[in-house]
């Protein structure tokens, strides 16, 4: 999900159309939070439209609300990293391992099943090993969990080459997929895979693939504190979720990277920017940043006219009162953001900081 298409409508730029101010558009009215642009101190459309400059008052108005969320965005996660750090260590290899002694039965599909139901979490597939008995083109499907009305459709594939009796790796076209669930990695083939392991199952750590138990646990090779990987196989393509899961790996080796995008813990299909605190002050956050934007662009404004010549003492108060309330916004967002949004954080050890009270 884009950060900025999920902020997108927090914040809109006037109530209602204003007939003395030219190229109005009914979005321009569209505020998921209720908060509006031109309704803070000194931004009414009517003086905003008579600044000039290289830009009209819309353009304007759209270049601050997206400086105002892309600023927002780091310096929120600036706050919060204060007191809470990565949960989990990013994941950058292999998800499988190369060494093999003999070939596996035979069947209809081979392959890897994935399962992480790690909120926030991302996989990034960018290349995959294959170890077959023979050499072929082989074209490698991609399926979740669920089917649609048709049976079991893929969500993408990628076609590689095996090497007869040794592994081949195929670079691809890096995809990344949220961590929802099950993912499935699978292939058909004239031959036959051999029997990779996926772990060492040493240092401590034993393989494990448990959908109603899950065991992301640490282990040297490190993407097991992410996903549940299991070999699997079978005939038909709408039982996978049916299938035995094992720890050879099918002849095949993911290579690719785990990542928790820690910004996606402020903005979900799930906002609420009326009622829930944080995501008001979050929209609140975002409407001062915008409105400091804003007047920036009025004092740097090359145009001469009585609101630039007279108003310059008015906007620079403007704009430290915006910064003061933003800073406050961001504050109270990181001291008391709910733990449950996403897995990406964890709390640091206490270090005498205590949670604010509401304070919109």
């Amino acid at each position: 999900m884009s950060i900025y298409s999920c902020f997108d409508g927090v914040l809109g730029f006037t109530r209602k159309e204003d007939v003395c101010v030219d190229g109005y558009h009914s979005s321009y009215s569209d505020s998921d939070s209720g908060l509006y642009l031109d309704e803070l101190p000194g931004m009414s459309l009517r003086i905003l439209n008579s600044t000039g400059g290289n830009y009209g008052i819309w353009e304007k108005m759209e270049h601050a609300r997206e400086n105002a969320i892309n600023s927002f965005k780091i310096d929120v996660l600036r706050e919060i990293l204060k007191t809470k750090e990565p949960a989990r260590r990013n994941f950058i290899g292999d998800i499988g391992n190369k060494p093999f002694t003999s070939v596996l039965s035979d069947d209809t599909y081979h392959g890897l099943r994935m399962y992480s139901d790690v909120h926030g979490g991302t996989f990034t597939l960018r290349g995959i090993t294959i170890i077959l008995d023979t050499t072929e083109a082989i074209q490698l499907d991609v399926y979740t969990g669920e089917d649609d009305e048709d049976g079991a459709s893929s969500i993408g594939h990628f076609h590689i080459t095996s090497l007869a009796g040794r592994p081949k790796y195929n670079a691809v076209t890096p995809t990344t997929y949220d961590l929802e669930g099950d993912l499935y990695f699978l292939y058909q083939t004239t031959g036959q895979p051999y029997n990779n392991k996926l772990t060492c199952n040493c240092g401590g750590h034993k393989w494990c693939f448990d959908i109603d138990n899950p065991c992301y646990n640490h282990s040297r090779e490190r993407w097991t504190e992410w996903a549940m990987v299991a070999g699997v196989h079978g005939t038909d393509l709408t039982d996978r979720d049916d299938w035995s899961t094992q720890r050879e790996a099918r002849g095949l080796i993911l290579h690719g990277d785990f990542s928790c995008n820690a910004i996606d813990v402020l903005c979900s299909e799930h906002s609420n920017y009326t009622d829930n605190e944080i995501d008001a002050a979050i929209a609140w956050a975002i409407l001062y940043k915008a409105g400091s934007f804003l007047s920036t662009y009025i004092m740097d404004s090359e145009e001469i006219n009585r609101y630039t010549l007279l108003g310059i003492d008015g906007l620079s108060a403007n704009v430290a009162y915006y910064e003061e309330r933003y800073k406050l916004m961001l504050e109270f967002i990181a001291e008391n953001i709910e733990d449950d949004r996403n897995e990406c954080l964890k709390c640091r050890s206490p270090r005498g900081y205590k949670r604010a009270s509401q304070i919109l």
